[in-house]
């Protein structure tokens, strides 16, 4: 029974009529993800199944149809077919082990905080991060807000355990690579993190801290208030609005030696640092993949510049 089943799957998967409407099937889906764009699409377990059993079927297919490779073709001809589908399945074997073992984190780095990414076996300091900007007077006609910035270097300290292992220097373009895994700092997500202290009217003293990407809903007296850093060059500030029905009404701009006033309590710009946003990921599968290739277009220039050998030589012994 069991054996019976097993030979009607190797039937169904080593059928033609199963591999080109899996093929299909996994192409739209590709195309798919390619055009909206889902990191998760890629790594998900029935894409990879789906790779699995495309991988499977061709191999199956393969299998089946070496008898009259070798007996209409030739020798030459088998080699060329057996080369190429080896490399695709290789090809697919490094996508589904990327998929499984592979993974990429879009964190935010601030200047002198320590960030712990899950799985990562060290955590990230970012000690320094350097920018130098491009003088809009050099360039008045360009919007140096969408351009690289002229210099951008993330200085990090990468820790084991809580103490520092090693040190590095990331910028966008030229990545940090540590053990096969990647640190690239983004080109425009850059910005500043600051903390406000807020004394209220009996003295109690409270810090906020305000992560750009991630505004806080602040309390003050009887108002409810967002904010948003305005810092350029060498004044930095921070803008309150209130937030009524949707509607944003700015309540005041708060500078670094001028206090805000609000509802009976005083607010003060506390600690200011930059931050970036980095990628961290890795490609277990490269190598893989590199193979993979090379394979696949080693058994296709076997196929067209060798294969006519057998048929050659079947020529001259019939002669």
């Amino acid at each position: 029974m069991v054996i019976s089943g097993l030979k009607k799957s190797f039937r169904l998967l080593a059928s033609l009529k199963i591999a080109i409407p899996l093929l299909v099937l996994l192409t739209a889906v590709t195309v798919i993800g390619s055009l909206f764009p889902d990191p998760a699409l890629f790594s998900s377990w029935w894409y990879l199944s789906l790779l699995g059993m495309q991988g499977l079927s061709l191999l199956l297919v393969t299998i089946q149809h070496i008898p009259a490779i070798l007996k209409k073709k030739g020798r030459n001809a088998l080699i060329g077919v057996i080369t190429t589908h080896l490399g695709i399945l290789v090809l697919i074997a490094g996508i589904i082990y990327g998929g499984y073992s592979g993974f990429r984190h879009e964190i935010k780095l601030i200047e002198g905080e320590i960030t712990i990414v899950p799985g990562l076996p060290f955590a990230i300091r970012l000690d320094e991060l350097l920018v130098e900007e491009y003088l809009k007077e050099d360039y008045p006609r360009m919007n140096l807000d969408n351009l690289p910035k002229k210099k951008q270097e993330s200085h990090l300290t990468l820790l084991v355990k809580g103490k520092p292992w090693m040190s590095t220097i990331a910028a966008p373009g030229k990545p940090a690579v540590v053990n096969g895994i990647i640190l690239l700092p983004s080109i425009n997500r850059l910005g500043w993190y600051f903390e406000l202290i807020v004394i209220d009217g009996v003295g109690r003293e409270t810090t906020i801290p305000v992560r750009p990407w991630a505004p806080p809903l602040i309390k003050v007296g009887g108002k409810r208030l967002m904010t948003h850093s305005l810092v350029t060059g060498e004044t930095p500030e921070a803008e309150f609005f209130t937030v009524d029905d949707g509607v944003m009404s700015s309540v005041g701009v708060l500078r670094k030696d001028q206090p805000l006033e609000i509802e009976g309590s005083r607010i003060f710009l506390g600690r200011i640092n930059r931050y970036t946003g980095m990628q961290v990921y890795n490609r277990p599968q490269e190598p893989i993949l590199v193979w993979g290739c090379i394979l696949m277009f080693a058994g296709l220039v076997w196929h067209f510049y060798f294969r006519h050998r057998d048929r050659k030589r079947e020529g001259k012994r019939d002669a």
